[in-house]
This record gives C-alpha cells, sequence and structure tokens, in this order.
C-alpha cells in the first residue's frame, strides 16, 4: 500500500489541474442595435429683447457725456410701463472717443462723443409694435438687436430631448419584433448634432439681428419684423441598445 501512494497522488493532482474547454458556439454572445431619434417642440417666444443705442458728439467731453446720459434716462422712463421691473433694462457703461476731422491735410480735434447702450426686455410681445413706436419718439440713434425668445427655454429643450428618445425606442422597438427578438436596456446614449432633415448649426430658436440707424427719424439699414416667428426646438439621440 505504501507504493501505491505516490501514483495516486500524482493522478489527483492531474485531475486538479484539467480546465475543461467549452466549445465555441457555448460562448455567450452580446448583441446590439444602435438606433437614433429626433424630436421637435414648435411655439412662438414669449420674449423679446431690444437694445438701442444713444451716441453724441459735442465740442466738450462733458456735455457729450451728459446729453447721452439725458437721452439714456429718457429711454428709461419712457421703458417703465412695457416692463416687468427696473432690472429688464439694463443701461452699459458710458464709452468716449476723440472726433477728428481733416483740413488742409492736418488732423484737428473737432470735439468728443459719448455712446451709451441700453437693452430692455419686454415679456408682453403683445406691446412691441406701441414701445417701438415709443422708443422713436426719443431721441436714440438706432435699434441694434431685436430678439426673441422663450421663458421657459430649458424645459422645452427637455421636452425635445425626452421626445426624440422616445423615438429611438420606438424604433428599436420595431426592429427587434422583426428580427423576434426583444429590445433590453439602453448601454449607450449620446446628442445628435444633426436632424432628420440635414445639418443643424443652431437645434434651438433663436431672434433676429438687426442694425437698424435712425437718421432724422427716418431709418436705415436692415428692416425687421414685429412679428415673431416660429421657434423650433430640436433635438437628436443616438443610442445603443442591448437585444434579448
Amino acid at each position: 500500500m505504501r507504493r501505491l501512494a505516490p501514483a495516486f497522488l500524482l493522478v489527483a493532482l492531474a485531475a486538479c489541474t484539467t480546465v475543461q474547454q467549452l466549445p465555441q458556439s457555448a460562448v455567450p454572445v452580446s448583441r446590439t442595435l444602435a438606433v437614433s431619434g429626433y424630436g421637435e417642440v414648435v411655439t412662438y417666444p414669449d420674449l423679446a429683447e431690444i437694445t438701442v443705442d444713444v451716441s453724441f458728439s459735442k465740442p466738450k467731453l462733458k456735455e457729450a457725456t451728459a446729453e447721452t446720459q439725458a437721452v439714456v434716462e429718457q429711454v428709461i422712463t419712457a421703458s417703465q410701463p412695457f416692463v416687468r421691473s427696473r432690472q429688464d433694462v439694463r443701461a452699459s457703461f458710458v464709452s468716449t472717443s476723440k472726433e477728428y476731422a481733416y483740413e488742409k491735410d492736418k488732423q484737428v480735434l473737432k470735439g468728443f462723443s459719448a455712446t451709451q447702450s441700453l437693452t430692455i426686455k419686454l415679456t408682453n410681445l403683445n406691446q412691441l409694435e406701441a414701445y417701438i413706436e415709443t422708443l422713436l419718439e426719443t431721441r436714440i440713434n438706432g435699434i441694434r438687436n431685436l430678439s426673441y425668445s422663450h421663458s421657459k427655454s430649458d424645459s422645452l429643450r427637455l421636452e425635445a430631448q425626452t421626445i426624440a428618445l422616445r423615438n429611438a425606442l420606438t424604433t428599436a422597438d420595431k426592429m427587434c419584433r422583426t428580427i423576434g427578438a426583444k429590445r433590453g436596456p439602453v448601454l449607450q446614449l449620446s446628442e445628435l448634432s444633426t436632424n432628420s432633415s440635414g445639418s443643424m448649426e443652431s437645434p434651438w430658436g433663436e431672434g433676429q439681428s438687426v442694425n437698424m440707424g435712425l437718421y432724422g427719424k427716418g431709418m436705415g439699414g436692415r428692416s425687421f419684423k414685429l412679428t415673431p416667428d416660429l421657434m423650433h426646438f430640436r433635438s437628436g439621440v443616438q443610442a445603443t441598445i442591448e437585444i434579448q
């Protein structure tokens, strides 16, 4: 019995170190499906921002600054009936510069200019036309910008993203039914920069920029519409989904 013990020990060790190889077909394979979805929410804007410029040139800097600030205060007072609070009217700092002219091939100082701009937010677009008329009664030099936006932009963007995700999952369900499979969990999700109709440089609706100068209360430069266009909040997503 003592002579058989080493042989028995070797056989036992060999049995412990044997590894069973599984057939290739028994190795589980993860199957995934990549789908895209698009969502859009269309609405009219409910906010407008108007930027106006005030600028005057005078022989003395003090005179130019005083007249510019006087007109700025005039615009602020005229805006009060159209805004919710004083915070909806923002004024920039006054910028000044020297005014030169060429006389007999020489640069001659003629005076100084002072410039200031104001940005006014309107929350009632029904008053926009009346407000523009009020602005034109003041001594502003021009309307530099008129842009539209929405007070619930963040919520509308999220709604568009939710629609895009639902669209992607619906597409995945249809494809899974076609191949006789079931949709599993979403493994990866990313936002697309394009929509179904092509490139989308700006997925969110934006207002129009204008540059309207006032010359003796006549209008020059680019015109603009007081009736805003529809805003389109778009989103696109791509999802990688496991197939069960």
